[in-house]
C-alpha cells in the first residue's frame, strides 16, 4: 500500500454538505492544510468526491520526512522535535516517515501529533489554474506534480 498526500486548496466556503463533511473527516478542513492518507478504495472514493477542492499525489519518504521536520506539530505552539518523537516511540523523523510510507502507521493514529500540516501559499504562486483539474491544465484532482508544489508551500 502506498501513501497519498492530500492538500486542500480552497477551504470550506461555498461547498456542498457532503464535501464539507468529507474534508473535515480527512482532517483538512482549512485552506492549505495537508495530510497523508493510505491509498485504499474508500479513501480514493472520498478524494474523488472532493476533487474540485483538493489535490493529491503519491508521497515519497524524503518529502514526508521534510514535511514532518518543518510542519509537524505536537501542539499549536510546539513543533515536532526529536524529544517529542522519542516520547512517542520513534527514533527520528525518518523512522516515522518510513513507517508511514509502509502503511504501518498513519498520521492520525500517532498519539500527540496533529493529524494535518498547515502549509503556506506557494512561493512564486500557482503556475497553473487553481480552479481546474490537472488534466484540464489546472492543479486540482490527481496531480503528479503536487510534490513540487508542496515543497514550495513548506
Amino acid at each position: 500500500m502506498t501513501s497519498l498526500i492530500v492538500v486542500n486548496l480552497h477551504g470550506l466556503i461555498n461547498t456542498r454538505a457532503e464535501v464539507r463533511t468529507t474534508l473535515i473527516e480527512l482532517g483538512i478542513g482549512k485552506r492549505f492544510a495537508a495530510t497523508v492518507v493510505v491509498d485504499d478504495p474508500s479513501t480514493v472514493g472520498a478524494l474523488h468526491l472532493c476533487k474540485d477542492y483538493i489535490a493529491w499525489s503519491e508521497v515519497d519518504a524524503q518529502m514526508l520526512e521534510s514535511l514532518l521536520k518543518t510542519r509537524g506539530r505536537v501542539s499549536n505552539s510546539k513543533t515536532l522535535d526529536e524529544e517529542s518523537l522519542k516520547l512517542m516511540g520513534y527514533k527520528d523523523h525518518s523512522d516515522l516517515a518510513s513507517k508511514m510510507i509502509k502503511g504501518a502507521s498513519i498520521l492520525s493514529s500517532v498519539p500527540g501529533l496533529k493529524p494535518y500540516f498547515g502549509l503556506s501559499p506557494p512561493r512564486g504562486g500557482f503556475k497553473r489554474s487553481s480552479r481546474r483539474q490537472f488534466r484540464e491544465g489546472g492543479i486540482l484532482g490527481e496531480n503528479p506534480t503536487l510534490p513540487d508544489l508542496v515543497r514550495r508551500m513548506m
